[in-house]
Protein backbone atom coordinates (compact mmCIF):
# COMPACT_ATOMS: atom_id res chain seq x y z
CA UNK A 1 0.00 0.00 0.00
CA UNK A 2 1.53 3.34 -1.05
CA UNK A 3 1.49 6.47 1.09
CA UNK A 4 -1.60 7.96 -0.56
CA UNK A 5 -3.59 4.77 0.04
CA UNK A 6 -2.61 4.78 3.72
CA UNK A 7 -3.89 8.32 4.30
CA UNK A 8 -7.39 8.98 5.61
CA UNK A 9 -10.03 9.76 2.98
CA UNK A 10 -12.94 12.21 3.48
CA UNK A 11 -15.49 9.50 2.64
CA UNK A 12 -14.26 7.43 5.59
CA UNK A 13 -15.56 10.09 7.99
CA UNK A 14 -19.27 10.21 8.77
CA UNK A 15 -19.14 13.54 10.62
CA UNK A 16 -16.95 16.01 12.48
CA UNK A 17 -18.38 17.52 15.67
CA UNK A 18 -16.90 20.72 17.10
CA UNK A 19 -17.23 22.21 20.53
CA UNK A 20 -17.54 25.98 20.19
CA UNK A 21 -15.95 27.95 23.03
CA UNK A 22 -12.18 27.53 23.11
CA UNK A 23 -12.13 25.44 19.92
CA UNK A 24 -13.51 27.69 17.18
CA UNK A 25 -14.23 30.93 19.05
CA UNK A 26 -12.27 32.72 21.73
CA UNK A 27 -15.41 33.11 23.83
CA UNK A 28 -13.93 30.67 26.36
CA UNK A 29 -12.05 33.70 27.69
CA UNK A 30 -15.28 35.69 27.71
CA UNK A 31 -17.06 32.92 29.62
CA UNK A 32 -14.22 32.69 32.13
CA UNK A 33 -14.24 36.45 32.65
CA UNK A 34 -18.00 36.40 33.28
CA UNK A 35 -17.67 33.50 35.73
CA UNK A 36 -14.87 35.30 37.59
CA UNK A 37 -16.91 38.49 37.91
CA UNK A 38 -19.80 36.41 39.20
CA UNK A 39 -18.01 34.28 41.78
CA UNK A 40 -15.61 36.93 43.04
CA UNK A 41 -18.61 39.23 43.73
CA UNK A 42 -20.56 36.38 45.30
CA UNK A 43 -17.70 35.29 47.57
CA UNK A 44 -17.16 38.87 48.73
CA UNK A 45 -20.87 39.12 49.53
CA UNK A 46 -20.37 36.08 51.79
CA UNK A 47 -17.48 37.75 53.60
CA UNK A 48 -14.97 35.49 51.83
CA UNK A 49 -11.77 36.94 50.34
CA UNK A 50 -11.25 33.87 48.13
CA UNK A 51 -11.30 34.31 44.34
CA UNK A 52 -11.97 32.10 41.34
CA UNK A 53 -8.90 31.30 39.26
CA UNK A 54 -8.25 29.53 35.96
CA UNK A 55 -7.75 26.13 37.62
CA UNK A 56 -11.19 26.49 39.22
CA UNK A 57 -12.62 27.19 35.79
CA UNK A 58 -10.97 24.12 34.26
CA UNK A 59 -11.81 21.78 37.14
CA UNK A 60 -15.36 22.80 38.02
CA UNK A 61 -16.94 24.83 35.22
CA UNK A 62 -15.44 24.45 31.75
CA UNK A 63 -17.61 22.41 29.36
CA UNK A 64 -20.48 21.91 31.80
CA UNK A 65 -24.04 23.25 31.62
CA UNK A 66 -24.36 26.60 33.36
CA UNK A 67 -26.20 25.54 36.51
CA UNK A 68 -24.02 22.45 36.89
CA UNK A 69 -20.99 24.75 36.71
CA UNK A 70 -22.42 26.91 39.50
CA UNK A 71 -23.17 23.90 41.68
CA UNK A 72 -19.77 22.34 41.06
CA UNK A 73 -17.88 25.52 41.99
CA UNK A 74 -19.95 26.07 45.12
CA UNK A 75 -19.29 22.48 46.22
CA UNK A 76 -15.56 23.13 45.85
CA UNK A 77 -15.96 25.90 48.44
CA UNK A 78 -18.33 23.89 50.70
CA UNK A 79 -21.14 26.36 50.01
CA UNK A 80 -24.73 25.14 49.84
CA UNK A 81 -27.52 27.01 48.06
CA UNK A 82 -31.00 25.84 47.04
CA UNK A 83 -31.19 24.99 43.36
CA UNK A 84 -34.13 27.27 42.68
CA UNK A 85 -35.85 27.56 39.28
CA UNK A 86 -34.50 28.42 35.86
CA UNK A 87 -36.63 31.58 35.74
CA UNK A 88 -35.15 32.96 38.99
CA UNK A 89 -34.17 36.62 38.80
CA UNK A 90 -30.38 37.05 38.44
CA UNK A 91 -28.85 37.26 41.91
CA UNK A 92 -27.11 35.42 44.74
CA UNK A 93 -29.97 33.50 46.37
CA UNK A 94 -30.06 30.22 44.42
CA UNK A 95 -27.93 28.17 42.02
CA UNK A 96 -30.20 29.22 39.16
CA UNK A 97 -30.10 32.88 40.19
CA UNK A 98 -26.30 32.81 40.12
CA UNK A 99 -26.32 31.03 36.75
CA UNK A 100 -28.71 33.60 35.32
CA UNK A 101 -26.55 36.43 36.65
CA UNK A 102 -23.53 34.87 34.95
CA UNK A 103 -25.45 34.73 31.68
CA UNK A 104 -26.39 38.36 32.03
CA UNK A 105 -22.75 39.32 32.55
CA UNK A 106 -21.65 37.12 29.62
CA UNK A 107 -24.16 38.64 27.19
CA UNK A 108 -23.03 42.13 28.17
CA UNK A 109 -19.41 41.19 27.48
CA UNK A 110 -20.36 39.75 24.07
CA UNK A 111 -22.21 42.95 23.15
CA UNK A 112 -19.32 45.17 24.20
CA UNK A 113 -16.36 43.02 23.10
CA UNK A 114 -17.83 41.00 20.19
CA UNK A 115 -16.97 37.44 19.13
CA UNK A 116 -13.40 36.64 18.16
CA UNK A 117 -12.62 33.42 16.26
CA UNK A 118 -9.53 31.27 15.85
CA UNK A 119 -8.65 31.88 12.22
CA UNK A 120 -6.86 28.55 11.84
CA UNK A 121 -9.98 26.76 13.06
CA UNK A 122 -12.14 28.61 10.53
CA UNK A 123 -9.69 27.63 7.79
CA UNK A 124 -10.24 23.98 8.75
CA UNK A 125 -14.01 24.45 8.68
CA UNK A 126 -13.68 25.76 5.13
CA UNK A 127 -11.45 22.81 4.17
CA UNK A 128 -13.78 20.17 5.60
CA UNK A 129 -16.84 21.84 4.09
CA UNK A 130 -15.14 21.84 0.67
CA UNK A 131 -14.62 18.07 1.02
CA UNK A 132 -18.31 17.51 1.67
CA UNK A 133 -17.95 16.32 5.28
CA UNK A 134 -20.99 16.80 7.50
CA UNK A 135 -20.30 19.01 10.52
CA UNK A 136 -22.03 19.90 13.77
CA UNK A 137 -21.39 22.43 16.51
CA UNK A 138 -22.13 21.52 20.12
CA UNK A 139 -22.06 23.62 23.25
CA UNK A 140 -23.35 23.55 26.80
CA UNK A 141 -24.14 27.25 26.41
CA UNK A 142 -27.59 28.58 25.62
CA UNK A 143 -25.85 31.44 23.81
CA UNK A 144 -24.41 29.16 21.13
CA UNK A 145 -26.71 30.27 18.29
CA UNK A 146 -25.98 33.95 18.95
CA UNK A 147 -22.21 33.36 19.05
CA UNK A 148 -22.22 31.25 15.88
CA UNK A 149 -24.19 33.90 14.00
CA UNK A 150 -22.13 36.83 15.30
CA UNK A 151 -18.94 34.99 14.43
CA UNK A 152 -20.14 34.41 10.84
CA UNK A 153 -19.99 30.62 11.27
CA UNK A 154 -23.57 29.51 10.72
CA UNK A 155 -23.09 28.27 7.13
CA UNK A 156 -20.46 25.73 8.16
CA UNK A 157 -22.68 23.56 10.32
CA UNK A 158 -25.40 21.11 9.35
CA UNK A 159 -26.81 20.99 12.88
CA UNK A 160 -26.41 22.58 16.30
CA UNK A 161 -26.90 20.94 19.69
CA UNK A 162 -26.55 23.46 22.50
CA UNK A 163 -27.90 24.31 25.93
CA UNK A 164 -31.32 25.22 24.53
CA UNK A 165 -31.63 21.97 22.56
CA UNK A 166 -30.38 20.01 25.57
CA UNK A 167 -33.04 21.52 27.82
CA UNK A 168 -35.80 20.84 25.26
CA UNK A 169 -34.75 17.20 24.74
CA UNK A 170 -33.64 16.33 28.25
CA UNK A 171 -30.01 15.76 27.30
CA UNK A 172 -27.46 15.45 30.08
CA UNK A 173 -24.40 17.68 30.11
CA UNK A 174 -20.75 16.75 29.73
CA UNK A 175 -19.00 14.49 30.68
CA UNK A 176 -22.13 12.57 29.64
CA UNK A 177 -21.90 12.12 25.84
CA UNK A 178 -25.56 13.01 25.14
CA UNK A 179 -24.95 16.19 23.14
CA UNK A 180 -22.31 14.58 20.93
CA UNK A 181 -24.45 11.51 20.32
CA UNK A 182 -27.47 13.69 19.55
CA UNK A 183 -25.43 15.65 17.00
CA UNK A 184 -24.27 12.38 15.41
CA UNK A 185 -27.84 11.09 15.33
CA UNK A 186 -29.08 14.25 13.58
CA UNK A 187 -26.34 13.84 10.96
CA UNK A 188 -27.11 10.12 10.56
CA UNK A 189 -23.48 9.50 11.54
CA UNK A 190 -21.93 6.57 13.39
CA UNK A 191 -19.87 7.67 16.42
CA UNK A 192 -17.21 5.06 15.60
CA UNK A 193 -16.74 6.83 12.24
CA UNK A 194 -16.85 10.42 13.54
CA UNK A 195 -14.47 12.95 15.10
CA UNK A 196 -14.89 15.19 18.14
CA UNK A 197 -12.87 18.38 18.73
CA UNK A 198 -12.90 19.58 22.35
CA UNK A 199 -10.89 21.88 24.61
CA UNK A 200 -12.39 20.94 28.00
CA UNK A 201 -11.65 17.98 30.27
CA UNK A 202 -15.35 17.17 30.56
CA UNK A 203 -15.67 17.37 26.78
CA UNK A 204 -12.92 14.88 25.94
CA UNK A 205 -14.35 12.57 28.60
CA UNK A 206 -17.72 12.84 26.86
CA UNK A 207 -16.13 12.03 23.50
CA UNK A 208 -14.63 8.86 24.93
CA UNK A 209 -17.85 7.92 26.72
CA UNK A 210 -19.62 8.20 23.36
CA UNK A 211 -17.06 5.87 21.71
CA UNK A 212 -16.17 8.28 18.93
CA UNK A 213 -13.46 7.22 16.50
CA UNK A 214 -11.13 10.12 17.25
CA UNK A 215 -11.28 12.59 20.14
CA UNK A 216 -8.98 15.54 19.49
CA UNK A 217 -8.05 17.76 22.41
CA UNK A 218 -7.52 21.38 21.39
CA UNK A 219 -5.04 22.91 23.83
CA UNK A 220 -5.33 26.57 23.00
CA UNK A 221 -4.67 27.21 26.69
CA UNK A 222 -1.62 24.96 27.28
CA UNK A 223 -3.69 22.21 28.89
CA UNK A 224 -2.24 19.32 26.86
CA UNK A 225 -1.47 17.09 29.84
CA UNK A 226 -4.95 17.43 31.36
CA UNK A 227 -6.66 16.72 28.02
CA UNK A 228 -4.61 13.55 27.49
CA UNK A 229 -5.27 12.37 31.04
CA UNK A 230 -9.01 12.88 30.58
CA UNK A 231 -9.37 11.01 27.32
CA UNK A 232 -8.06 12.90 24.29
CA UNK A 233 -6.62 10.49 21.72
CA UNK A 234 -4.32 13.22 20.45
CA UNK A 235 -3.80 16.85 21.40
CA UNK A 236 -3.11 19.81 19.12
CA UNK A 237 -2.09 23.28 20.26
CA UNK A 238 -3.71 24.90 17.24
CA UNK A 239 -5.43 23.83 14.04
CA UNK A 240 -2.35 24.92 12.10
CA UNK A 241 -0.66 21.87 13.70
CA UNK A 242 -3.29 19.41 12.47
CA UNK A 243 -3.40 17.79 9.03
CA UNK A 244 -6.26 15.30 9.09
CA UNK A 245 -5.62 13.94 5.60
CA UNK A 246 -1.81 13.92 5.65
CA UNK A 247 -1.08 11.88 8.79
CA UNK A 248 -0.95 8.12 8.19
CA UNK A 249 -1.50 7.26 11.86
CA UNK A 250 -4.92 8.95 11.96
CA UNK A 251 -6.31 6.51 9.40
CA UNK A 252 -5.93 3.70 11.93
CA UNK A 253 -8.69 5.17 14.07
CA UNK A 254 -11.11 4.61 11.18
CA UNK A 255 -9.75 1.28 9.94
CA UNK A 256 -9.79 -1.14 12.88
CA UNK A 257 -8.34 -4.52 11.99
CA UNK A 258 -11.36 -6.31 13.48
CA UNK A 259 -14.88 -5.24 14.52
CA UNK A 260 -14.90 -2.70 17.34
CA UNK A 261 -16.46 -3.83 20.62
CA UNK A 262 -18.41 -0.58 20.90
CA UNK A 263 -19.99 -0.44 17.46
CA UNK A 264 -23.46 -1.16 16.18
CA UNK A 265 -22.31 -4.37 14.49
CA UNK A 266 -20.42 -5.84 17.46
CA UNK A 267 -21.47 -9.32 18.60
CA UNK A 268 -19.19 -9.58 21.62
CA UNK A 269 -21.83 -8.75 24.23
CA UNK A 270 -24.21 -11.29 22.71
CA UNK A 271 -21.49 -13.93 23.07
CA UNK A 272 -20.82 -13.00 26.67
CA UNK A 273 -24.50 -13.25 27.58
CA UNK A 274 -24.35 -16.95 26.70
CA UNK A 275 -21.15 -17.86 28.53
CA UNK A 276 -19.43 -16.51 31.64
CA UNK A 277 -16.11 -14.85 30.82
CA UNK A 278 -12.75 -15.51 32.47
CA UNK A 279 -10.54 -12.48 31.84
CA UNK A 280 -6.86 -12.64 30.93
CA UNK A 281 -5.30 -9.20 30.62
CA UNK A 282 -2.05 -7.63 29.51
CA UNK A 283 -0.91 -4.68 31.65
CA UNK A 284 0.90 -1.96 29.65
CA UNK A 285 -1.34 -0.48 26.97
CA UNK A 286 -4.33 -2.40 28.33
CA UNK A 287 -4.81 -1.50 31.99
CA UNK A 288 -2.64 1.60 31.78
CA UNK A 289 -1.58 3.76 28.81
CA UNK A 290 1.85 3.30 27.26
CA UNK A 291 4.29 5.77 28.85
CA UNK A 292 7.83 6.87 28.07
CA UNK A 293 9.33 5.20 31.14
CA UNK A 294 8.09 1.73 32.22
CA UNK A 295 8.21 2.63 35.91
CA UNK A 296 5.67 5.41 35.29
CA UNK A 297 2.95 3.02 34.07
CA UNK A 298 0.86 3.40 37.20
CA UNK A 299 -2.69 2.08 37.12
CA UNK A 300 -5.33 4.69 37.98
CA UNK A 301 -7.52 4.40 41.05
CA UNK A 302 -10.57 4.17 38.80
CA UNK A 303 -9.16 1.24 36.85
CA UNK A 304 -8.11 -0.51 40.06
CA UNK A 305 -11.61 -0.17 41.49
CA UNK A 306 -13.12 -1.49 38.26
CA UNK A 307 -10.75 -4.49 38.31
CA UNK A 308 -11.70 -5.13 41.92
CA UNK A 309 -15.40 -5.22 41.01
CA UNK A 310 -14.69 -7.38 37.96
CA UNK A 311 -12.81 -9.91 40.11
CA UNK A 312 -15.74 -10.14 42.52
CA UNK A 313 -17.79 -11.76 39.75
CA UNK A 314 -15.26 -13.31 37.35
CA UNK A 315 -11.85 -14.93 37.16
CA UNK A 316 -9.27 -12.21 36.41
CA UNK A 317 -5.63 -12.93 35.52
CA UNK A 318 -2.99 -10.40 34.46
CA UNK A 319 -0.56 -12.01 32.01
CA UNK A 320 2.28 -9.61 31.32
CA UNK A 321 5.86 -9.27 30.18
CA UNK A 322 6.60 -7.45 33.42
CA UNK A 323 7.94 -9.28 36.46
CA UNK A 324 5.15 -10.73 38.55
CA UNK A 325 6.22 -8.79 41.63
CA UNK A 326 6.24 -5.47 39.76
CA UNK A 327 2.72 -5.82 38.44
CA UNK A 328 1.50 -7.04 41.85
CA UNK A 329 2.93 -3.87 43.37
CA UNK A 330 1.21 -1.72 40.73
CA UNK A 331 -2.25 -3.33 40.99
CA UNK A 332 -2.35 -4.20 44.72
CA UNK A 333 -5.34 -6.58 44.53
CA UNK A 334 -5.30 -9.97 46.27
CA UNK A 335 -8.17 -11.64 44.45
CA UNK A 336 -6.64 -11.85 40.97
CA UNK A 337 -4.00 -14.05 39.35
CA UNK A 338 -0.62 -12.61 38.37
CA UNK A 339 1.39 -14.23 35.59
CA UNK A 340 4.68 -12.41 34.99
CA UNK A 341 7.53 -12.55 32.50
CA UNK A 342 5.23 -13.76 29.70
CA UNK A 343 3.94 -16.52 31.96
CA UNK A 344 7.19 -17.99 33.29
CA UNK A 345 5.89 -17.52 36.85
CA UNK A 346 2.24 -17.49 37.94
CA UNK A 347 0.67 -16.93 41.34
CA UNK A 348 -2.94 -16.58 42.45
CA UNK A 349 -5.53 -17.20 45.16
CA UNK A 350 -6.03 -20.61 46.79
CA UNK A 351 -2.37 -21.60 46.47
CA UNK A 352 -2.16 -21.34 42.68
CA UNK A 353 1.55 -21.27 41.75
CA UNK A 354 3.81 -22.26 38.87
CA UNK A 355 7.39 -21.35 37.95
CA UNK A 356 9.13 -22.67 34.86
CA UNK A 357 11.28 -25.71 35.58
CA UNK A 358 14.36 -24.15 33.96
CA UNK A 359 14.15 -20.92 35.96
CA UNK A 360 17.62 -21.04 37.57
CA UNK A 361 19.35 -21.78 34.27
CA UNK A 362 17.40 -19.00 32.51
CA UNK A 363 18.28 -16.42 35.16
CA UNK A 364 22.03 -17.23 35.03
CA UNK A 365 22.04 -16.90 31.24
CA UNK A 366 20.21 -13.55 31.31
CA UNK A 367 22.56 -12.21 34.00
CA UNK A 368 25.46 -12.70 31.56
CA UNK A 369 23.53 -11.09 28.70
CA UNK A 370 22.60 -8.10 30.86
CA UNK A 371 26.26 -7.48 31.76
CA UNK A 372 27.30 -7.58 28.09
CA UNK A 373 24.47 -5.22 27.11
CA UNK A 374 25.56 -2.60 29.63
CA UNK A 375 29.18 -2.93 28.51
CA UNK A 376 28.19 -2.23 24.89
CA UNK A 377 25.41 0.36 25.40
CA UNK A 378 26.38 2.46 28.41
CA UNK A 379 27.99 5.68 27.25
CA UNK A 380 27.50 4.78 23.59
CA UNK A 381 23.86 5.75 23.16
CA UNK A 382 21.34 8.13 24.73
CA UNK A 383 17.68 7.67 25.56
CA UNK A 384 17.79 3.88 25.82
CA UNK A 385 16.64 2.08 28.91
CA UNK A 386 17.71 -1.47 29.74
CA UNK A 387 15.03 -3.01 31.94
CA UNK A 388 16.01 -6.30 33.56
CA UNK A 389 13.11 -8.59 34.27
CA UNK A 390 13.40 -11.95 35.96
CA UNK A 391 12.98 -13.90 32.73
CA UNK A 392 13.70 -11.30 30.06
CA UNK A 393 15.65 -8.15 29.30
CA UNK A 394 13.82 -5.26 27.63
CA UNK A 395 15.67 -2.50 25.79
CA UNK A 396 13.31 0.47 25.46
CA UNK A 397 14.01 2.99 22.71
CA UNK A 398 10.93 5.24 22.90
CA UNK A 399 13.09 8.15 24.09
CA UNK A 400 16.14 7.38 21.93
CA UNK A 401 17.57 9.24 18.99
CA UNK A 402 16.44 7.69 15.72
CA UNK A 403 20.03 7.44 14.48
CA UNK A 404 21.00 5.23 17.46
CA UNK A 405 18.24 2.64 17.06
CA UNK A 406 20.04 0.53 14.38
CA UNK A 407 23.11 0.29 16.63
CA UNK A 408 21.06 -1.12 19.49
CA UNK A 409 19.50 -3.75 17.24
CA UNK A 410 23.02 -4.71 16.12
CA UNK A 411 24.03 -5.10 19.77
CA UNK A 412 21.02 -7.31 20.45
CA UNK A 413 21.83 -9.45 17.40
CA UNK A 414 25.41 -9.76 18.70
CA UNK A 415 23.97 -11.09 21.97
CA UNK A 416 22.04 -13.74 20.04
CA UNK A 417 25.27 -14.88 18.38
CA UNK A 418 27.28 -14.95 21.60
CA UNK A 419 24.81 -16.50 24.01
CA UNK A 420 23.01 -19.77 23.43
CA UNK A 421 19.29 -20.44 23.83
CA UNK A 422 18.07 -16.84 23.77
CA UNK A 423 15.82 -15.15 21.21
CA UNK A 424 14.71 -11.68 20.22
CA UNK A 425 11.18 -10.34 20.50
CA UNK A 426 9.82 -6.94 19.52
CA UNK A 427 7.02 -4.82 20.93
CA UNK A 428 5.98 -1.16 20.95
CA UNK A 429 9.31 0.75 20.88
CA UNK A 430 11.04 -2.09 22.73
CA UNK A 431 13.19 -5.07 21.81
CA UNK A 432 13.34 -7.98 24.23
CA UNK A 433 15.84 -10.75 24.83
CA UNK A 434 14.07 -13.85 26.08
CA UNK A 435 14.83 -17.54 26.67
CA UNK A 436 14.54 -19.57 23.48
CA UNK A 437 12.03 -21.91 25.07
CA UNK A 438 8.60 -22.91 23.79
CA UNK A 439 6.73 -20.88 26.38
CA UNK A 440 4.75 -17.67 25.93
CA UNK A 441 1.59 -15.84 27.00
CA UNK A 442 -0.63 -18.24 25.06
CA UNK A 443 0.72 -21.26 26.94
CA UNK A 444 0.38 -19.38 30.24
CA UNK A 445 -3.27 -18.55 29.53
CA UNK A 446 -4.18 -22.12 28.62
CA UNK A 447 -2.27 -23.45 31.67
CA UNK A 448 -4.22 -21.14 34.03
CA UNK A 449 -7.52 -21.87 32.27
CA UNK A 450 -7.08 -25.63 32.62
CA UNK A 451 -5.56 -25.44 36.13
CA UNK A 452 -8.72 -23.67 37.32
CA UNK A 453 -10.78 -26.59 36.04
CA UNK A 454 -12.23 -24.90 32.97
CA UNK A 455 -12.46 -26.63 29.61
CA UNK A 456 -13.54 -25.81 26.09
CA UNK A 457 -16.92 -27.49 26.53
CA UNK A 458 -18.14 -25.75 29.69
CA UNK A 459 -19.84 -22.40 30.20
CA UNK A 460 -16.71 -20.35 30.97
CA UNK A 461 -15.15 -18.62 27.98
CA UNK A 462 -11.62 -17.12 28.09
CA UNK A 463 -11.34 -13.46 27.06
CA UNK A 464 -7.83 -12.17 26.44
CA UNK A 465 -7.25 -8.41 26.07
CA UNK A 466 -3.88 -7.07 24.97
CA UNK A 467 -2.24 -4.49 22.76
CA UNK A 468 1.17 -5.78 21.71
CA UNK A 469 2.86 -8.26 19.38
CA UNK A 470 3.58 -10.55 22.33
CA UNK A 471 -0.17 -10.85 22.94
CA UNK A 472 -0.71 -12.52 19.57
CA UNK A 473 0.40 -15.86 21.08
CA UNK A 474 -2.52 -15.62 23.50
CA UNK A 475 -4.99 -14.59 20.79
CA UNK A 476 -3.88 -17.59 18.75
CA UNK A 477 -4.08 -20.01 21.70
CA UNK A 478 -7.76 -19.26 22.46
CA UNK A 479 -8.94 -18.41 18.96
CA UNK A 480 -11.11 -21.52 18.54
CA UNK A 481 -12.83 -21.42 21.93
CA UNK A 482 -12.37 -17.91 23.37
CA UNK A 483 -12.46 -14.21 22.52
CA UNK A 484 -9.38 -12.13 21.73
CA UNK A 485 -9.65 -8.34 21.94
CA UNK A 486 -6.84 -6.14 20.63
CA UNK A 487 -6.40 -2.65 22.10
CA UNK A 488 -5.23 -0.66 19.10
CA UNK A 489 -5.71 2.31 16.82
CA UNK A 490 -3.31 1.44 14.00
CA UNK A 491 -5.28 -1.14 12.02
CA UNK A 492 -2.57 -3.73 12.64
CA UNK A 493 -2.84 -7.40 11.67
CA UNK A 494 -4.07 -9.59 14.51
CA UNK A 495 -5.55 -12.96 15.44
CA UNK A 496 -7.90 -11.22 17.87
CA UNK A 497 -11.61 -11.19 17.04
CA UNK A 498 -12.49 -7.66 18.22
CA UNK A 499 -10.84 -4.34 19.00
CA UNK A 500 -11.02 -1.67 21.67
CA UNK A 501 -9.53 1.73 20.90
CA UNK A 502 -7.69 2.48 24.14
CA UNK A 503 -7.48 2.02 27.91
CA UNK A 504 -10.57 4.18 28.43
CA UNK A 505 -12.60 1.76 26.33
CA UNK A 506 -11.11 -1.23 28.17
CA UNK A 507 -12.48 0.13 31.44
CA UNK A 508 -15.84 0.91 29.80
CA UNK A 509 -15.96 -2.68 28.53
CA UNK A 510 -15.36 -4.02 32.04
CA UNK A 511 -18.07 -1.78 33.47
CA UNK A 512 -20.55 -2.92 30.82
CA UNK A 513 -19.82 -6.59 31.60
CA UNK A 514 -20.28 -5.93 35.33
CA UNK A 515 -23.59 -4.17 34.62
CA UNK A 516 -24.77 -7.05 32.42
CA UNK A 517 -23.92 -9.58 35.12
CA UNK A 518 -25.64 -7.56 37.87
CA UNK A 519 -28.76 -7.16 35.73
CA UNK A 520 -29.00 -10.96 35.48
CA UNK A 521 -28.93 -11.41 39.25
Amino acid sequence: MNTQERLLKPNEIDAIIFDLDGVITRTRNTHMKAWKYLFDDFLRSQGNDDEMDELDYLDYIDGKPRYEGVRSFLESRDIELPFGNEDDEPGHDTVCALGNLKNQKFQKLVRTEGVEVYEAAVDRLKEYRSKGIKMAVVSSSKNCKTIVEQGGLANFFDTRVDGIVSAERGLEGKPNPDIFLEAARELNARPEKSIVFEDANAGVQAGQHGFFALVVGVAHHNNEKALLENGADIVIKDFDDFELFEDEELAGYFRPSKPMVFSENSKVFDLLKKKKPAFFLDYDGTLTPIVNRPEDAVITGEMRQTLKKLAQHFTVAVVTGRDKEDVQEFIKLDNIIYSGSHGYVTEGPNGLYMEHEKSEEIIRRLDAVEKDLHDLLDGQTEGFQVERKRYAIAVHYRNASEKDVPYVFKVVDKMLEKHEEIKKGEGKMVVEIKPDIDWHKGKAVTWIYEKLGFNKQDDTIPVFIGDDVTDEDAFHAIKDFGIGILVENKGQDTEASFTLKNVFQVRAFFNEIIRMYQDKQ
